[in-house]
């Protein structure tokens, strides 16, 4: 379901409508769009606090730094899915070109994930595909890819750990930029850092 935020401009002015219009009835209370935006905002930020309250409470005295270290890496993730978007294994086949039947099209990504031909992050028991690794005018997978994985690999490294690694800024490179920015124009320098980084030894 998408969020207010991403939803058209047209859509979204219905809705704050809807619970401008709520509140003066409930409430009494006449607001500008401004400010039913904020409250629209403050339920989101409620609802998404419920949500991590009743997470931890299956958990017996949670770290706060593991919490802290869990939150990092959904931002990330999500910033992830803002820039380049996190594909469905529907979505994959489709911009792969397969023709197929629904279920042959999820099948598709999930055994290439199977042969260490795309990363991933996995999200709610579905697994998600970063867009950076996919070159959308040819209709195909970036030919580093495959290498990328059979580093993680062979590092011991997580494949989501390694999607946030090339999302995030490094000293290995002088401007210490993301290796994600050089994936398309100089793929063989991220694998050589990616190799250097992760300690692979070959």
């Amino acid at each position: 379901m998408a969020t207010l935020e991403r939803r058209p401009s047209r859509e979204r002015g219905r809705t704050y409508a809807r619970v401008r219009e709520a509140l003066l009835e409930e409430a009494g209370v006449d607001l500008t769009p401004d400010e039913v935006g904020r409250v629209v905002e403050l339920a989101r930020e409620r609802s998404a606090l419920d949500e991590l309250t009743d997470a931890m409470a299956r958990f017996d005295r949670l770290p706060p730094a593991t919490a802290r270290a869990a939150q990092a890496t959904e931002n990330a993730v999500k910033s992830i899915e803002d820039e380049f978007g996190l594909l469905t294994s529907s979505q994959v086949a489709q911009l792969l070109g397969s023709a197929s039947m629904p279920t042959a099209m999820r099948s598709l990504a999930n055994d290439m994930r199977g042969r260490g031909e795309l990363l991933y992050v996995r999200r709610l028991n579905k697994f998600l595909y970063p867009g950076f690794q996919f070159d959308r005018s040819l209709g195909r997978v970036r030919p580093s890819v495959k290498r990328l994985v059979e580093l993680a690999q062979a590092s011991g490294w997580d494949l989501e750990d390694a999607v946030l690694w090339l999302c995030s800024p490094t000293t290995y490179f002088e401007d210490e930029s993301r290796p994600v920015d050089h994936l398309d124009a100089e793929p063989e320098q991220v694998l050589e850092v990616a190799q250097r980084a992760w300690g692979v030894e070959w």
